[in-house]
C-alpha cells in the first residue's frame, strides 16, 4: 500500500490475470485502511498483514465474516465477487468510461467490461447531446449551414 500515492499494489499472484497492478484508493477506502492500520498499531504492531486478528495472525479468508454480514443485512445469494460486479455497474451507471472501468477491474479486454454497457443508456444520450454544445461553441450545425446557403 502506498498512502502517499493513494495506491493499493496487487502482486500478480493476487490477481486473476496474474499481472501486478495498482488500484487507486478513493477517500472511503483510504479512511478504512487507515482505521485498520490504527487497529494493528494498537493490538498487533509487529505483523505486516493489513488484515489480522488481535493476536497478529493473518486473516486468510474473509468468507465467514462476509457471510455473517450478508446474513445480518438480509442479503440472500450474495457473494464476495458480486461486489466487483456492483462496482463496475455503479461506475458505468455514473458515466465512467469503459476503458477506465476495464483498467480498474483489471479486465484483459474491453469485451469483458462491455457486459455492463446496458446499464448506462443515458450516457449514450449525453454523448450525443455534447454535439449540441459543440455546435454552440463555434461549430455551425447543419441547419445553420443550410440557412446560410439558401
Amino acid at each position: 500500500m502506498d498512502f502517499s500515492a493513494n495506491l493499493i499494489h496487487l502482486a500478480g499472484v493476487n490477481t486473476k490475470s496474474g499481472k501486478r497492478r495498482g488500484i487507486p484508493m478513493n477517500a472511503t477506502a483510504r479512511a478504512a485502511l487507515i482505521k485498520r492500520a490504527g487497529f494493528r498499531a494498537t493490538h498487533c504492531p509487529a505483523p505486516p498483514w493489513v488484515f489480522c486478528n488481535k493476536e497478529g495472525e493473518r486473516i486468510g479468508s474473509i468468507r465467514h465474516s462476509f457471510n455473517t454480514a450478508c446474513h445480518r443485512a438480509g442479503l440472500v445469494d450474495f457473494h464476495i465477487h458480486d461486489l466487483r460486479h456492483t462496482c463496475a455497474a455503479w461506475l458505468i451507471s455514473v458515466g465512467v468510461a469503459m476503458v477506465e472501468v476495464r483498467d480498474l477491474l483489471g479486465h484483459a479486454s474491453i469485451t469483458m467490461t462491455e457486459r455492463y454497457a446496458h446499464l448506462a443508456p443515458e450516457n449514450v444520450r449525453a454523448a450525443v447531446a455534447t454535439l449540441d454544445i459543440a455546435s454552440r461553441s463555434g461549430h455551425a450545425n447543419i441547419d445553420e449551414r443550410a440557412a446560410k446557403q439558401g
